[in-house]
């Protein structure tokens, strides 16, 4: 797409001319029309301003009237420099936030027991330091599903960031730094991470009310002491076709890879001489338990 706004006016020709100067120019090309626009519920703070000539119009974004009528920013400009954020954030940072989750997942399946805990920790804390900044607490206030909820968020604190709008008029091709596509960036890593780190803490897990209902390990364990691996229709079929059966007598989702995953290393765990550890992969440890359970039941019958 042709982009009408970018490298639009030279930075030195603008900053000496005069603030009215400047938005007959803002006006002359187009980067504001007629009109008000809807007050947006962010404020730049001084804080939040690390970077951005001296010499950019900071009432960049703001209303303004001239000659006696009222201007705001043309949304045709707004929504080109939106685009161009959004694309250098979904063709730049989503590849790294997928190398990065399928990394921890390779380091939460081969390493110590402490890395998960670990991690999530740490995690937690850069979270925590990061719901100090105003548009970071709006995107953890939203529906992380909704991405059109996090776009209107995104677009609405761009509208009134004048340095990075200026940046874009004034030709700086440095994206990667915009406020927004940083701040999304770090958001959607830091929340996909702790789900996921979230989701492994209770992967095992299945609150037993009154021995009604098994944790995975110790169904597994159970399946094992009937025999379920010994079956004629059973012992055939390969491992991943094993771990579906069983996920489906769970009323589990037996397409999800790393539940799959999960059931084989507990089977496999069963092997007396397995070398898998027993403290994350936990069936072997309640074959005590099913046996007596059997046996209580195979008493009363």
């Amino acid at each position: 797409m042709e982009l009408k706004f970018f490298n639009i006016l030279d930075i030195r020709t603008f900053s000496d001319k005069s603030e009215s100067e400047q938005k007959a120019i803002l006006i002359e090309t187009n980067i504001y029309k007629k009109g008000k626009s809807i007050k947006v519920d962010f404020i730049l703070e001084e804080g939040e301003i690390r970077r951005g000539s001296t010499s950019y119009p900071k009432y960049l974004g703001q209303d303004f009237e001239f000659n006696g009528i009222d201007y705001k920013l043309n949304d045709d400009f707004l929504n080109e420099v939106f685009n161009e954020c959004f694309n250098y954030y979904k063709f730049h940072y989503v590849p790294l936030i997928e190398n990065y989750i399928e990394t921890i997942k390779l380091q939460a399946e081969f390493s110590g027991e402490n890395f998960i805990t670990e991690l999530r920790q740490k995690e937690n804390k850069s979270y925590i330091d990061y719901l100090q900044k105003k548009l970071f607490k709006k995107l953890h206030n939203s529906d992380f599903e909704n991405q059109q909820q996090h776009f209107d968020i995104l677009k609405s604190f761009l509208s009134i960031n004048w340095y990075d709008l200026s940046d874009y008029i004034f030709g700086l091709n440095n994206i990667s730094s915009y406020h927004i596509v940083s701040n999304y960036y770090s958001y959607v890593r830091m929340k996909r991470t702790l789900i996921f780190l979230n989701s492994k803490s209770v992967i095992d897990e299945v609150v037993e009310i009154d021995n009604q209902k098994f944790s995975r390990p110790k169904f597994i364990a159970m399946l094992n002491e009937l025999g379920f691996f010994k079956w004629e229709t059973i012992k055939d079929l390969s491992n991943d076709q094993k771990a579906k059966i069983i996920l489906a007598l769970l009323q589990q989702d037996y397409n999800n890879k790393n539940a799959i995953h999960n059931v084989v290393k507990n089977f496999q765990a069963l092997n007396p001489q397995s070398e898998l550890n027993p403290k994350k992969f936990t069936a072997n440890t309640h074959i005590v338990a099913v046996k007596k359970i059997l046996n209580t039941i195979n008493n009363k019958l």
